[in-house]
């Protein structure tokens, strides 16, 4: 039986055609995304000009002003925080092997240069290839604060945290899940982010010490910084927040009572920042930066993403602790437990079914 040959410009052609262009374009958007990932660490340009991280006056590179100082002043600032990072935060220190499994750090660190570095860059600080096409920008994990916690305010996070980060990803952002990685890989990067997290905390601590002193830290110094770091990393004084009292029924007059308190200027005034629609459209939404130095857009509620979770407990969660790094602030010590729970129900009432 011969085969049906189709003559140019039939209906068949043309979806044949459209098929292939439409395919044709599918790969260039996906060369075009993965091109900062697929590209040898050797020739990712991380130094070249990033003129979205040059515009702000917080997010700048530490090994700049690192350099800077040491210029300006004379001195060797770089040397004394080198020494003291053998001395306080390399495996055998009392201190740190407490608080970091460094069997896990190798791995960690590899896994973290295969699939983090794109973004996040070789030295954790938030400046990979990729960071200046993207929005928001990547964590700068060597400052130390995390948005999404289950710690009190202001806290770093707990391992479970950044393990439910990493496997989950951050909705309506350009921070994958990684739910394919096996799971003893995620619990290395795990620790290999919070071990950079606290070096990178350290250094910066000192860096901001010797600025304000214009002189650089004593030995006996530097020993009460990293004391000053460790206390706040120790997994035994971090505790996860968790709702002081159960979930209420969904109702009604909670989804009330809870609209009441979104826009009551003397009760959350969430409709200040992401208005009284909750379509992150209030009288304040196009005035706020992040501790970076870029704008941020308060969440579209009607959305239903939600970058720490969308279960109640996550948004209680997120009410009660605030999002560091962010104008988002705590709620815990100013609304009572019951009426975050209402504000739960209200914002779970806004999302717009598609």
């Amino acid at each position: 039986m011969r085969k049906r040959i189709e003559p140019p410009g039939s209906p068949g052609m043309r979806r044949k055609g459209q098929a292939a262009l439409s395919l044709l374009f599918w790969a260039l958007g996906i060369a075009v995304m993965l091109a900062p990932f697929l590209r040898s660490r050797d020739t990712a340009d991380e130094e070249g000009p990033d003129p979205v991280r040059e515009a702000s006056e917080q997010d700048r590179s530490f090994r700049e002003a690192l350099a800077a100082f040491d210029a300006e002043h004379g001195a060797d600032l770089t040397g004394a925080l080198v020494a003291a990072e053998r001395k306080y935060f390399t495996q055998g220190a009392d201190q740190i092997d407490a608080l970091v499994d460094f069997s896990r750090l190798p791995s960690g660190q590899a896994s973290y240069q295969r699939h983090c570095f794109g973004c996040h860059g070789t030295l954790a600080d938030g400046a990979g290839p990729a960071a200046r096409h993207l929005k928001p920008r990547p964590r700068v994990f060597t400052s130390g604060v995390f948005k999404f916690t289950s710690t009190p305010t202001g806290n770093p996070p707990l391992r479970s945290d950044l393990y439910q980060t990493l496997t989950r990803g951050l909705a309506g952002s350009s921070m994958p899940n990684f739910r394919l990685l096996p799971d003893e890989l995620r619990w290395d990067l795990v620790e290999y982010v919070r071990f950079s997290a606290m070096k990178g905390t350290f250094e910066n601590l000192v860096l901001e010490i010797a600025q304000d002193d214009e002189e650089v830290p004593s030995e006996e110094d530097m020993a009460d910084y990293a004391d000053i770091v460790f206390e706040r990393w120790d997994p035994e004084e971090l505790k996860a927040v968790y709702p002081p009292i159960p979930e209420p029924p969904f109702s009604e007059s909670s989804v009330a009572r809870g609209r009441e308190v979104f826009t009551d200027p003397a009760g959350a005034n969430c409709a200040s920042c992401h208005g009284n629609t909750g379509v992150g459209d209030g009288p304040s939404a196009k005035n706020f930066h992040d501790d970076w130095g870029y704008p941020i857009q308060p969440r579209d509620l009607t959305s239903g993403v939600f970058r720490a979770g969308d279960t109640s407990a996550d948004l209680y969660r997120t009410i009660m602790t605030g999002i560091n790094g962010t104008p988002m602030p705590s709620y815990s010590a100013t609304i009572p437990p019951e009426d975050i729970w209402a504000l739960v129900h209200f914002i779970q009432s806004l999302e717009v079914k598609q």
